[in-house]
């Protein structure tokens, strides 16, 4: 495992814990699904899942607003010398996942017709 994944995954863990503890977020619920580090650890893509899904624009709002606040307390917590720049994303994955679901459940029912 790469330097890089290791890392990554160590944020990935921390901002979890970190966004539950010090970030309000009462009519939604935020969800780290991955963290991608560039190779010199100067930047982190951060993935993000958010429930209800219509929340997703004002959570990705909120978190980019906060990132250098979530980068300074990732540090003292993950003991990290040099902090990557935090790039937060919308994980679209999970929404197309459900889609496929979607399909999948409508050809099943047709089946059965």
């Amino acid at each position: 495992m790469s330097r890089a994944d290791q890392v990554s995954r160590l944020i990935q863990h921390n901002l979890a814990e970190i966004i539950i503890g010090e970030i309000e977020s009462p009519n939604f619920l935020i969800t780290i699904s991955r963290v991608k580090c560039s190779p010199d650890l100067l930047v982190a893509d951060v993935y993000m899942s958010v429930l209800p899904n219509n929340f997703s624009g004002t959570a990705l709002k909120k978190m980019r607003a906060k990132s250098g606040l979530l980068a300074k307390i990732l540090k003292d917590r993950a003991y990290l010398t040099k902090t990557p720049r935090l790039n937060f994303f919308i994980d679209e994955d999970l929404k197309k996942m459900d889609e496929i679901d979607e399909i999948l459940e409508i050809i099943k029912q047709e089946d059965k017709e």
